[in-house]
């Protein structure tokens, strides 16, 4: 009768040798997932822009500007008031979001600006930088409408990433009069750890995410520390409106209220419950409408230089 032949024990070597390998493939697809992951998170595809202000019966003119040597696109869209609002999309996106949002806005009269950020849009650029760089395109945006009205008091409106450069650019420019903020962070490092914790399926953003963070920052030379709009607004004293949706997913409401809670200067939080991120437009139109409209009217009512909206 013939015995079964058992295999042979592995030798702490060869055992060795085998986890080696196993490690330098897990390594391997570690990177290739990260490099994967930072193309698609900051060399995302244009967008379209949409329809123009034409549709919903608003005349308008293209406007091209500079910024950092890329030529940035937008439409300009006159009022009978003599203020502005600059309009920022967010994240991957285009003029056509807030354009989509800005209909009540131009029938009151208020000129507004919307354009695509660098890497967006019909704008040059195959990247971004969430907010880094693109607060480059956002002071350029701002030298442009001084040109197209000049000594209009100018409000800065933005969403998600744009809300971000609201107000970094909103502290650190004077030419600025008033900030509206509409589901922004309040650094870029904590988007990042929350967009990693989605990737890998809840697990720790830190330390599966270093390779990720690294290819990005080498890849475009930015430090995604360096990008915290929370310290901005620590530094903001023209009038702040924060919009915050309760059900916000992508970026926590936690990150509004810290940022409404560091502004120094008069400031006005929106809360719309069940509203997800940048949703609160769409959840509550009549009151989300009301209060930008008030907002805008008591904070750029006076002089460049003057509050006279309160708190």
């Amino acid at each position: 009768m013939s015995r079964l032949a058992l295999p042979r024990p592995v030798g702490p070597h060869r055992l060795a040798a085998n986890l080696t390998r196993l490690l330098a493939v897990l390594l391997a697809l570690w990177v290739l997932v990260s490099a994967a992951a930072e193309v698609a998170m900051l060399h995302p595809r244009h967008r379209r822009i949409g329809p123009t202000p034409a549709a919903q019966g608003f005349a308008y003119r293209d406007v091209a500007f500079k910024s950092d040597g890329l030529t940035l696109r937008g439409w300009w869209i006159p009022g009978t008031r003599h203020q502005t609002v600059v309009m920022i999309h967010g994240w991957t996106s285009s003029r056509a979001e807030p354009l989509s949002k800005a209909g009540y806005l131009m029938a009151a009269g208020y000129n507004v600006l919307v354009f695509d950020l660098r890497g967006s849009g019909a704008s040059d650029g195959n990247y971004t930088t969430m907010g880094y760089r693109e607060v480059d395109d956002v002071h350029a945006a701002i030298a442009l409408v001084q040109g197209l009205d000049p000594g209009a008091p100018i409000a800065l409106f933005g969403y998600s990433m744009g809300a971000a450069l609201a107000v970094e650019e909103g502290a650190r420019n004077p030419a600025v009069a008033a900030v509206i903020e509409d589901s922004g962070f309040s650094s870029l490092a904590a988007v990042f750890a929350a967009d990693l914790s989605h990737m890998v399926a809840g697990l720790p953003a830190m330390p599966l995410g270093l390779a990720y963070v690294d290819i990005a920052q080498r890849d475009l030379g930015f430090n995604i520390n360096a990008v915290r709009p929370v310290a901005d607004a620590a530094h903001l004293k023209r009038p702040l409106l924060a919009i915050i949706g309760t059900a916000d997913t992508t970026v926590p409401p936690a990150e509004g209220y810290a940022i409404y809670a560091a502004a120094k200067g008069p400031k006005q939080l929106l809360v719309v419950p069940g509203a997800g991120h940048t949703q609160a437009y769409f959840v509550e139109p009549g009151v989300y409408k009301s209060t930008v409209l008030s907002f805008l009217a008591g904070s750029l009512s006076g002089p460049i230089g003057t509050v006279s909206w309160g708190r």
